[in-house]
């Protein structure tokens, strides 16, 4: 791919006229995580210019939403990390369930990856008596999370995850449907609540149980890490867990926190 090259000055340029326009503020991104995404979508629709990038993200619809979209990364494919998720089906959710309520909290939702994983993963323990609250940045994710529609391509990409799996054989045995519509088949009856708000401007203290906020961090700057990790922190109940990506971690807070087992991002939040 054709490296343009484009200065520091140029990069945040464009950024500083999204934020005017659209009212999109990513100031404490990382800078290399920024350039590079600029990049790419000039180099996909063919811009060779920043005048002609500006000019296009003011002027078309479908530039302006991927290039937007294209800065809220989602979850890849459910069940990422699937010995994880192994792990907790054996050793940790049973005695979290045996609590009289269960809150779980994703605090930044794009499509519904997380979620889905979560609601056909608790189905199979058939508890009643959870809540998962999910935040997401946009008004129009609730919609698209609500009504996912899993395609073909989406079972390809979880399929090796699901093979891990010691709960399930096959992606027959998670999705239902045909042609290129699926939807999870799950036995979750819990609550499900949304919440439309920022990771950086959420307060919940003391709340959650579980908290999965995954590979996320790997793309923000220091100064928003340390902010979004304390929030996260502070989410937490004493004794709850919190899931992030495996190339991540946990930074000026990991004094709080328990690695549970030492190749996978689980940890728990210590009693004292």
């Amino acid at each position: 791919m054709l490296d343009l090259k484009l200065s520091e000055y140029e990069i945040n340029r464009i950024y500083n006229e999204l934020n005017m326009l659209f009212d999109i503020d990513v100031s404490n991104f990382a800078f290399s995580f920024k350039m590079r995404k600029v990049n790419l979508l000039m180099h996909a629709e063919n811009i060779f210019t920043v005048e002609d990038f500006l000019y296009r993200i003011r002027h078309s619809e479908n530039v302006k939403s991927e290039f937007i979209k294209s800065l809220f990364v989602p979850q890849s494919e459910l069940f990422r990390d699937a010995e994880l998720w192994n792990f907790l089906y054996k050793k940790r959710l049973l005695k979290i369930l045996e609590k009289k309520e269960v809150k779980i909290h994703i605090p930044y939702c794009i499509n519904g990856e997380e979620l889905y994983t979560l609601m056909f993963f608790l189905g199979l323990f058939q508890s009643s008596h959870v809540s998962i609250l999910v935040s997401h940045p946009f008004p129009e994710n609730k919609n698209i999370i609500s009504n996912r529609i899993f395609t073909l391509n989406d079972l390809k990409a979880c399929q090796k995850n699901i093979e891990i799996l010691n709960f399930a054989a096959n992606t027959e045995d998670v999705f239902i449907g045909h042609s290129n519509q699926f939807k999870i088949n799950h036995f979750y009856g819990g609550n499900i609540l949304f919440e439309h708000i920022t990771i950086e401007n959420q307060q919940h203290i003391s709340e959650f149980d579980i908290v999965v906020y995954r590979n996320r961090l790997i793309y923000y700057n220091k100064e928003l890490q340390e902010t979004v990790l304390r929030n996260l922190s502070a989410s937490l109940k004493k004794g709850g867990l919190l899931i992030i990506g495996e190339k991540e971690t946990l930074g000026q807070v990991s004094g709080k926190f328990k690695k549970l087992i030492s190749n996978l991002s689980l940890y728990k939040k210590k009693i004292f």
